[in-house]
């Protein structure tokens, strides 16, 4: 008896969400019958001469593994039947439980992690870890251990090294991003008890060159001389200093959580939010600054679900438009703070990011202490805190300097 097996998708299946799903075909004597892969995907991200994914698709590596090894699997089921003389069309399906994964995996973990944050709503540091889960894929690929048990010092050193070499073009400062974004992952892991020792404890990320670890901050009479500029209101140069000024008076929001700023969440005198990076709960009271400006923005007609600035025209149901959209609109952003700067005699590059670093440099420097600054960054671990102060440290020893012969 002769079954034939290959990969196809199935377009009479597709989901709702437009994507068709990947199957087994089993073919003998021209009927076909099929089984679920578990894996769906675009159709145009599949090649049909090749039966893969194609790599039009971020996760196309991962998925071509795993298609493969599945179909090798069943393919040996099929043959070791024959070879047994028990060869059917459903003792060959009975065997066929659908794809396995080892559930002790580094990369079936890595996927695990990546929804979990999608779930959670954190969509952005969801993209940005498909990168480093792309790079964890080849490190894998060329050698490296895929249990989590062996994901030790020894292991993330490794993972380093292969960051930083050549062909993979990682600088100092990408490398270390790269390692901290994995970290996350690592906390979840200790915090789900599916390892047990802390592979950082131990790890020295790689060291950024002297200017990389450098903050661009503006200073306490720099933000006031933006704050002074003479700016038509209304004028797109007049929101974007009214975004910054926010920003800055409110801890650092971040540009993506201002836009999706709604009236409702300011709740008797206080902003209360949720932060789309980390998923923290942030409340922080409204002074006269921040409601100077948010004077600006309040009318009548406004209602609670209405935007607090008019950044975005609309919502997005769907989180990766969103994140696009606010892309584009931080870009516009940005390139009006440079015409901004200019303006208040400020030669720095600046970015709408600098609202955070301004403000993290400005409560150091009058005093807020570490544990302080950590709440009102919205940071999740006080090392992270510590790690952002670093490069502030330089600018307390200058002024501590100056007052010590005095």
């Amino acid at each position: 008896m002769d079954i034939s097996i290959n990969l196809t998708v199935l377009k009479r299946k597709r989901r709702k969400d437009g994507k068709v799903p990947v199957y087994l075909r089993f073919t003998h004597d021209r009927k076909s019958r099929y089984k679920s892969t578990g894996i769906a995907i675009r159709e145009k991200d599949w090649n049909w001469d090749r039966q893969e994914v194609r790599r039009t698709h971020r996760d196309y590596t991962h998925l071509n593994i795993q298609l493969g090894q599945t179909l090798r699997d069943i393919t040996e089921h099929r043959d070791e039947l024959q070879r047994q003389g028990r060869l059917t069309m459903n003792a060959l399906m009975d065997m066929f439980s659908g794809p396995k994964k080892d559930t002790r995996s580094i990369l079936h973990l890595c996927d695990t992690y990546r929804d979990k944050l999608h779930q959670d709503g954190r969509y952005w540091e969801g993209r940005h870890f498909v990168v480093v889960q792309g790079n964890i894929e080849e490190f894998i690929g060329q050698g490296a251990s895929d249990r989590v048990d062996e994901l030790t010092t020894g292991w993330l050193a490794a993972f380093q090294v292969y960051l930083l070499t050549k062909d993979n073009k990682n600088t100092p400062v990408t490398t270390r991003k790269k390692i901290q974004r994995l970290r996350g992952m690592v906390r979840w892991l200790l915090k789900t008890k599916q390892i047990e020792i802390d592979p950082y404890a131990n790890f020295e990320r790689v060291k950024a060159k002297k200017n990389g670890d450098t903050k661009v901050k503006l200073s306490f009479d720099q933000i006031k001389a933006i704050q002074a500029l003479d700016l038509q209101p209304g004028s797109a140069p007049w929101h974007i200093r009214n975004f910054f000024m926010y920003s800055f008076y409110n801890a650092g929001i971040r540009f993506g959580d201002l836009c999706c700023l709604r009236w409702r969440h300011i709740v008797d005198g206080r902003l209360e939010y949720n932060m789309h990076k980390t998923g923290g709960y942030k409340r922080i009271k409204q002074t006269e600054e921040m409601q100077v400006i948010l004077d600006q923005y309040r009318s009548k007609d406004k209602k609670p679900d209405d935007f607090i600035f008019p950044i975005l025209d609309k919502g997005y149901d769907d989180p990766v438009e969103l994140r696009r959209k606010i892309s584009s609109r931080n870009a516009i952003a940005n390139k009006n703070l440079q015409n901004i700067a200019k303006k208040a005699g400020i030669q720095s590059h600046i970015s709408f990011h600098v609202a955070r670093h301004s403000f993290a440099h400005h409560a150091l420097t009058r005093g807020m202490n570490v544990y302080e600054i950590s709440k009102a960054l919205g940071h999740s671990d006080l090392s992270v805190t510590q790690d952002y102060l670093k490069s502030f440290d330089e600018d307390l020893l200058d002024k501590a300097m100056e007052g010590l012969f005095k």
